[in-house]
C-alpha cells in the first residue's frame, strides 16, 4: 500500500517556508480565458483550444491507483467527476500564469458560478496543494485532513501525483 499521508504532512510543515507567489498576485498580470470548459484530466481542463492546468494543486493521475480499505479505487475518476461539478456551474475564468509548457498548457487559477476551482478542489480532498508551485492552498488542504473527505478519508491509501508522474510518466509532465 502507499503511505503518503505522513509524508505530506511532513512536507507541508517543510514547505511552509518556501516563497511563493499567491494567486491573487497572480491574476494581476495574467491573460484571463473565459468560457465554457471541457474538462481534460482532473487537474487540466480547456477553454476554446487553451488548455489549462490547475495553478497550485495536483490531482491524481488517470492511470494511478489509489486504495480504500485495502480495495482498489478510481481516485482519478472521483477527482475528475469533482472538477466537472465545479467547472461544470456556467461559465469558467482562468487567470493564466506563466509561459507554456512544451504541449501550449498554461497554468491558471480558475473559478466558476463564485466558486475557486482550485481551492476548493483541494478543500473536498480530491487534489493536494501542490508546494512547488504555491502555498495558497495549504488552509484548505489542511481542512479536507481534518474533515476526513476525499484522498483524506480514513482507510484510504494514495501516493502523491507527484511521485506517481515522475516514476510512472515520460518526462513527469501531467
Amino acid at each position: 500500500m502507499i503511505p503518503a499521508k505522513s509524508s505530506i504532512l511532513s512536507f507541508i510543515i517543510i514547505m511552509l517556508s518556501a516563497p511563493s507567489a499567491p494567486a491573487e498576485d497572480m491574476r494581476q498580470d495574467a491573460d484571463v480565458v473565459t468560457g465554457e470548459a471541457e474538462i481534460l484530466d482532473a487537474d487540466v481542463i480547456k477553454i476554446g483550444p487553451q488548455r489549462v492546468i490547475l495553478w497550485g494543486v495536483d490531482a491524481p493521475e488517470r492511470n494511478q491507483s489509489c486504495y480504500k480499505d485495502g480495495e482498489r479505487w478510481g481516485c482519478a475518476d472521483a477527482a475528475k467527476r469533482t472538477l466537472e461539478l465545479l467547472a461544470g456551474r456556467g461559465e469558467v475564468t482562468c487567470f493564466l500564469t506563466g509561459e507554456a509548457d512544451p504541449f501550449g498548457r498554461r497554468y491558471g487559477v480558475c473559478e466558476s458560478g463564485g466558486d475557486a476551482i482550485n481551492e476548493e478542489m483541494v478543500r473536498r480532498g480530491m487534489a493536494l496543494a501542490y508546494l512547488d508551485q504555491s502555498q495558497d492552498y495549504i488552509d484548505a488542504q489542511m481542512d479536507a485532513i481534518t474533515d476526513e473527505v476525499g484522498l483524506w478519508e480514513v482507510g484510504v491509501e494514495f501516493e502523491e501525483p507527484w511521485k506517481f508522474r515522475l516514476q510512472n510518466t515520460p518526462g513527469g509532465f501531467r
